[in-house]
């Protein structure tokens, strides 16, 4: 399960992990045609595990041609075993392939498919590839097994593909004809492959008749063994029919995992491992079971599949060993860690209840009613869906955010007309409101961490059991809460930019100097090189050094770290980055880079000298970014606080809690605003006071951060327009900041945004290249670069009137034509046909024609031929009656334009087609009699 030599992926995905070397040319294959049996497994499908179709480990049947036979042996082959070696009835068989690939859809005709049973798809169902970033991928097309219609949705059009378990994927055989790289463009392989999959579980639930996996012998036994221990019998309730699934599932793939190395840990493939592990645990507490039981069910899986697999019985004490152990610490904190979700997920529904009942929630019907003097009647459906939220909100049930999500929507869409309402009081009250109850639906990305960090929860479980109750994650605050703990983390530095610190008592907290000079003399405490402490590094090594006081800022708290250079009396190096940890209690600032000349050494002193170029870079867009924020709770409303930002030299983020996305004007406003503070010149003035004295003056503190009892305050202007505690470095005053440019605005969750934005030198550089691209423009369309606008809306509005103009000719040209084309249709093998040339239209309005002609013809096949832009193109149609009798419009039109060197497709009702040589045209025209003569009516 654990992929060689393939980073791309953590675990073995699929069948042709392996075979990717072989499909790429890398490596020579054993032989050109190889079959195999893969265990396989998919994190992706973790959180789906409990319905009936879904399994994250399987065993994946597969034959593979390495440039040998390509699709229709795949296809002729495929076919045979099913049918007749596993004997399933043909009537219960589908086939989808990819949209346009006709080839496929003939070679399925060719064995005898009925055209109705096969059925086109689009790339989410029918493109497979590339595992991992980059790879081996192209087209597919796979078989289905319907299971009856006692296991589907009762709808009349369900077919593969539905969400209903009714009909199964079995088989799937993609015709892997390109190679994607990790940037996503797919290029040819020299030589096409096959790669096809069967999984094992699903093709046994058909074979066996069952409706899903979990009934047939395969894991029917866990299943049995989950209901001995929890003392429930599966089949009575759904939802305890769930948890057995899933902890069978789970269960069963636990001791796969372990056995090939996968061990229990917080990254990549250990925390599938323990994820896994602690879902089986706490969907087994639900079935009562609050005893370690999963390694009962492991050794069952041992004694069931180690004959198959011999590594689970070479294993066997270890696995069994490490599972027991796994769930025993778990099971220590699972009490304690299920009745905090559990209280906390009461006292937000208490808080619902509380906020629906309270004045502040009904006074949105009164904001609303002020809003409907200037909406009209479009606030009646936004009452309405206002009155199911409180009735959600009382009873907390599974739909609040949709409901949420639809009623910001709807509002948004009712100001649209007039975007200037959401300047209003009443507007900006509603959306505070909205946001009041985005906030108490989301479970505090606090709490999830403390459930991960403390009991052991992974988020995706906890995200599962909130979404049981219609609460989502602060996944912000979560993950402001993990970088808190990478921070800690890091002071354990291992490897490069981890520096491993000795614990002499030497080294305190590092004296930063950086606020007041970028150059001071200092002594180096220690170094590393590649995580081991050396008293010299030499030249071309990558060092970390600590020094006992430096003007580098390290990287912390959104702002990355300084570079330059360190000089000694032996050598010099170059810092690249320099990071920030606290080890002990005390910040320590480590610089990382590469010694360039000579040597440095333990206790010399050195001279640390910052780029000051990059150093001002980050400070313009750092003391940009408090001047954003003070814009925007402005513009927007206090609602608006800091959720995380990212501060680079080149550009700089800034994400903010926001459901509705700032209008056009609003963005335009924030970016005049800063614009107009950065003309002013102001002050931008820093100072350390007491916590508490800082906050009543009015200083932002950043969101759920932890402060000491003193902190640093940056202030601009006096009296403040800006004032935020904050660490790091920043301008003088705003005039040093030059141009400010906001670039992109965007969400990036549920009632998250971001803002991306630029100054200094990267706005001048992006201002000169946008006023190339404009004065490029001008040339073109020859006009004053102050008329370039004025200029391209008359060339845009006088194409949209030629292309109107010529739009109505053509279609007046096609309803001349119509009548004179319906006398040229003729009866051949008892089938209505009309295959004619008409003028030069474009595709279009041949569409259209097409439609009028079949809508006058009743029953018949339509071919029509234009040449248009020298290029001949043709449009083929066939009525529901003649479709059911066998004849394709995407067959025809393809035999049909091949004769002119080209080719299409399409549907059976309608398909069209290009090709290459006009002067065959007439011939190809010719061949439509053919091709129905041949055709049987019958088929």
């Amino acid at each position: 399960l654990i992929p060689h030599r393939d980073p791309t992926i953590l675990l073995t995905t699929a069948g042709m992990v392996q075979m990717k070397p072989y499909f790429l040319g890398l490596e020579n294959p054993p032989s050109q045609r190889l079959a195999s049996c893969q265990k396989c497994f998919r994190a992706t499908d973790i959180d789906s595990v409990g319905d009936s179709k879904h399994l994250t480990f399987f065993e994946m049947l597969g034959n593979f041609s390495v440039g040998d036979y390509f699709k229709r042996e795949a296809i002729s082959w495929a076919w045979e075993f099913v049918t007749k070696h596993l004997k399933l009835p043909t009537e219960r068989l589908w086939i989808t392939i990819y949209f346009d690939d006709d080839e496929a859809f003939n070679y399925w005709r060719e064995i005898g498919i009925p055209a109705e049973k096969i059925l086109r798809f689009g790339e989410e169902d029918n493109f497979w590839g590339p595992v991992g970033d980059s790879g081996p991928c192209g087209p597919c097309s796979e078989i289905h097994y319907d299971m009856g219609e006692e296991f589907g949705c009762g709808k009349p059009d369900c077919k593969p593909n539905c969400e209903c378990s009714r009909v199964s994927e079995i088989w799937n055989l993609v015709f892997t004809q390109y190679n994607q790289d990790s940037d996503g463009h797919c290029a040819p392989l020299a030589k096409p492959n096959i790669d096809t999959g069967m999984g094992l579980e699903r093709t046994l639930a058909a074979i066996q008749g069952k409706p899903s996996p979990y009934e047939t012998d395969l894991f029917y036994p866990l299943i049995d063994r989950v209901c001995h221990l929890a003392g429930k019998e599966y089949g009575q309730d759904e939802n305890t029919d769930r948890a057995i699934r899933i902890v069978a599932e789970h269960g069963r793939g636990i001791p796969f995992l372990i056995a090939d190395g996968v061990m229990p840990s917080n990254e990549e493939r250990g925390y599938v491992l323990r994820r896994i592990l602690r879902r089986a645990s706490v969907f087994g507490r639900r079935l009562g079971l609050d005893k370690p039981f999963l390694g009962e069910i492991a050794e069952l899986v041992v004694n069931k599949m180690g004959h198959t697999y011999p590594e689970l019985v070479a294993n066997q004490g270890l696995i069994k060993q490490m599972v027991e152990a796994e769930e025993e610490r778990f099971i220590s904190t699972l009490d304690v860690g299920l009745n905090s979700i559990n209280a906390t997920l009461e006292k937000t529904s208490k808080r619902l209840q509380k906020f629906a009942s309270s004045p502040a929630f009904r006074q949105m019907q009164e904001i609303l009613q002020q809003l409907a003097e200037q909406l009209g009647n479009v606030t009646q459906p936004i009452q309405e869906n206002l009155q199911q939220l409180a009735e959600q909100l009382r009873s907390t049930t599974q739909p609040i955010q949709e409901n949420l999500q639809q009623l910001t929507e709807q509002l948004g869409m009712a100001t649209q007309p007039n975007p200037a309402i959401r300047l209003s009081p009443a507007y900006q009250q509603m959306q505070e409101r909205l946001q009041q109850i985005q906030e108490y639906v989301t479970l505090p990305g606090k709490e999830v961490f403390k459930l991960h960090d403390t009991f052991g929860f992974p988020k995706e479980l906890t995200a599962e059991i909130a979404g049981e109750k219609g609460l989502s994650i602060d996944w912000e605050g979560f993950e402001n809460e993990m970088e808190r703990q990478r921070e800690m983390a890091r002071a354990h530095m291992k490897g490069k930019g981890e520096l491993k610190v000795k614990a002499t008592g030497i080294l305190k907290q590092t004296d930063f100097v950086g606020y007041k000079m970028t150059t001071s003399q200092a002594k180096v405490l220690e170094l590393s090189v590649k995580g081991q402490p050396l008293r010299t590094a030499s030249q071309g090594e990558e060092v970390d050094i600590i020094l006992d006081k430096t003007p580098f800022y390290g990287e912390m708290g959104g702002q990355v770290g300084d570079t330059g250079e360190i000089r000694g009396e032996r050598g010099r190096m170059t810092i690249t980055n320099t990071v920030k940890h606290i080890v002990n209690g005390s910040e320590l600032v480590v610089h990382q880079g590469e010694v360039v000349e000579g040597s440095i050494s333990v206790d010399e002193e050195v001279e640390a000298r910052v780029d000051t170029t990059h150093r001002l870079d980050i400070a313009r867009n750092h003391t940009a970014t408090h001047l954003l924020q003070a814009a925007m709770r402005e513009i927007l409303g206090s609602h608006i606080q800091q959720r995380g930002s990212l501060v680079e030299p080149e550009r700089f983020r800034f994400d903010f809690p926001q459901l509705l996305p700032p209008s056009q004007k609003e963005i335009g406003e924030i970016q005049q605003w800063v614009n107009e503070r950065i003309r002013q010149n102001l002050v931008v003035k820093t100072m350390t006071v007491p916590y508490d004295e800082a906050i009543a003056e009015g200083a932002i503190a950043l969101f759920e951060e932890k402060y000491g009892d003193t902190v640093r305050v940056v202030a601009i202007d006096e009296p403040a327009i800006s004032k935020e505690l904050c660490g790091g470095t920043h301008v003088k005053s705003t005039g040093e900041i030059g141009t400010f440019l906001i670039t992109s605005e965007g969400s990036i969750g549920t009632g998250l945004r971001r803002i991306e934005a630029i100054t200094g030198r990267a706005a001048e550089s992006l201002i000169n290249a946008r006023f190339s691209s404009l004065q490029n423009m001008a040339d073109a369309v020859e006009s004053p670069l102050e008329k370039v606008p004025e200029k391209v809306k008359a060339l845009v509005e006088y194409l949209e009137k030629e292309r109107k103009r010529s739009l109505s000719l053509e279609r007046e040209l096609s309803r001349r034509v119509v009548e004179t084309l319906l006398q040229q249709a003729e009866r051949v093998n008892g089938v209505t046909v009309l295959a004619a040339r008409v003028p030069s239209l474009t595709m279009p309005i041949l569409r259209e024609m097409g439609d009028i002609l079949r809508d006058r013809l009743k029953s018949g096949v339509i071919v029509l031929a234009t040449v248009y832009d020298n290029k001949p193109n043709f449009l083929a149609m066939v009525t529901s009656d003649l479709i059911a009798r066998g004849f394709n419009a995407a067959d025809i039109v393809k035999q049909v334009a091949g004769v002119t060197g080209g080719g299409g497709g399409g549907k059976a009702d309608m398909a069209q087609a290009g090709g290459k040589d006009p002067s065959k045209l007439d011939e190809a025209l010719r061949l439509v009699k053919n091709i129905i003569t041949k055709q049987s009516p019958s088929s």
